[in-house]
């Protein structure tokens, strides 16, 4: 409510006018009515709207692992293209691929793939003629008992020699003392006994 001197005031204010009484009391409520609104305290509490509540978004169903991925399909000529592409290539190695493509009355693609076959075949021809000839030029090692055999009767083909010679010239020759006892046996080498000098040394000769 307002304070009773400043209704007072107001009414007196009124008077002083000299104004008609409907046209008076037009004026106080006009004036008076926000001045009481704003006045009174709001007796309840607004109530904040409630927002409605939103709704659980439905989740799509999981999808196995895998199926959401795009199949790639490998395309493939047909085999009466490809081998028109490929004879048309082998007989015209440097046309363009349009032009063969032409020629062999195919798409460019399968000449392309015609022609990187023919290179990956290229290359495994090449591959097998480098060891086709590598075996054939490689020189095969004799065999180490029958080397050992060799080098016994060369070194007793002059006559008996000492044991420690005949090993010392077997261990420069990469021969090594197993393979020169077998040679020895395979050939029948004959074990002597001789003085030279003041000592009594073995030695070996051929046999006959």
């Amino acid at each position: 409510m307002l304070p009773a001197a400043d209704l007072s005031e107001i009414l007196t204010n009124l008077s002083a006018l000299n104004l008609q009484p409907t046209t008076a009391a037009q004026i106080l409520a006009a004036v008076l009515a926000p001045l009481l609104r704003s006045a009174d305290p709001d007796p309840l509490p607004r109530q904040r709207a409630e927002r409605p509540r939103r709704r659980p978004r439905r989740t799509a169903r999981s999808k196995p692992r895998g199926s959401s991925r795009k199949r790639k399909y490998k395309r493939h000529a047909p085999s009466e293209a490809r081998e028109r592409a490929l004879a048309a290539l082998r007989a015209n190695p440097d046309r363009t691929p349009t032009e063969i493509a032409k020629i062999a009355k195919v798409s460019r693609a399968t000449v392309v793939n015609a022609r990187t076959d023919l290179a990956k075949e290229a290359r495994k021809q090449a591959r097998k003629t480098a060891r086709t000839r590598e075996t054939s030029t490689r020189v095969n090692p004799p065999d180490r008992r029958e080397r050992a055999q060799r080098f016994l009767k060369d070194t007793l083909a002059g006559g008996p020699k000492s044991v420690s010679a005949v090993e010392q010239a077997a261990s420069r020759a990469h021969i090594d003392e197993r393979l020169l006892e077998q040679a020895r046996a395979d050939l029948g080498v004959v074990t002597s006994r001789a003085n030279t000098g003041s000592t009594l040394s073995v030695q070996w000769s051929l046999p006959g």
